[in-house]
């Protein structure tokens, strides 16, 4: 069954939503049209119509799993403004939708409730292949064990050190640092994150400073406020009802 799941959600991640739509099409119809053509007993044309409706209905739900998971990734992104707030689980989220707005390809591979061989995710990009581990760790440091362990998964998937990315919301230490320079592993910390963070969000700019605004609600309605120290530039959407919508659903 876990082989099952995670063909289906590999499936419907990698293809477009029309060809989800067209696959889970034909397998409605191959249970609704083959049995009578092959003259199949009235017993087995109702499993075919069963098994073809519920294949269907499988890719569809996975499908509009996979959309509502992207919805919560670009909220994460575009929202949360303190990441030791995260869940491990969010975290590699975050990551995930940062590399997929620096223009990488990303397959999330990670899982909390199994191994991941130590690959949260898969870059796909115009050089190859790189994988990433996340560590969401904010106060102890990543140390040279973990860089070590990581540079073993690489050389088991036939990588080099530089189609690795390491990221933390910690620190590494002096040893993980030397260790990482020397096998050419790419690393980020929290101080790269959050820059890196910072340039893809999509946000809206200060009309005093240009500053990027902070989205929020009120009880007077939707608005964007200015957090540089002293600047009171805002904006009220109150009455740009469909701009605050767009904010909430549009898709990246």
């Amino acid at each position: 069954m876990d082989l099952l799941e995670r063909g289906i959600f590999g499936f419907v991640h990698r293809v477009p939503g029309w060809v989800v739509g067209l696959v889970a099409l034909l397998l409605y119809g191959v249970g609704l049209i083959l049995p009578p053509i092959l003259n199949w007993s009235l017993a087995r044309l109702v499993i075919a119509n069963i098994a073809g409706t519920a294949w269907a209905a499988v890719l569809a739900i996975g499908w509009l799993w996979v959309q509502i998971e992207a919805r919560d990734r670009r909220h994460l992104m575009e929202w949360t403004s303190d990441l030791r707030q995260l869940s491990a689980e969010e975290f590699e989220w975050l990551v995930g939708e940062l590399f997929r707005r620096e223009t990488w390809e990303v397959r999330e591979t990670g899982r909390q409730d199994g191994p991941d061989d130590n690959i949260d995710l898969e870059l796909i990009g115009k050089n190859g292949r790189t994988i990433v581990q996340c560590k969401r760790w904010d106060s102890r440091e990543v140390g040279v064990d973990e860089v070590r362990e990581f540079a073993g998964t690489l050389m088991r998937e036939g990588l080099h050190g530089s189609d690795g990315i390491f990221v933390t919301l910690s620190k590494f230490n002096r040893p993980a640092l030397a260790e990482a320079k020397r096998i050419g592993l790419n690393l980020i910390d929290r101080y790269d994150l959050y820059e890196r963070v910072k340039k893809v969000r999509r946000t809206e700019p200060c009309p005093i400073c240009t500053a990027p605004m902070v989205f929020g609600h009120s009880r007077y309605g939707w608005w964007f406020h200015c957090e540089v120290a002293g600047c009171r530039g805002k904006k009220n959407l109150s009455d740009e009802v469909g701009r605050a919508v767009e904010i909430l659903t549009l898709a990246a």
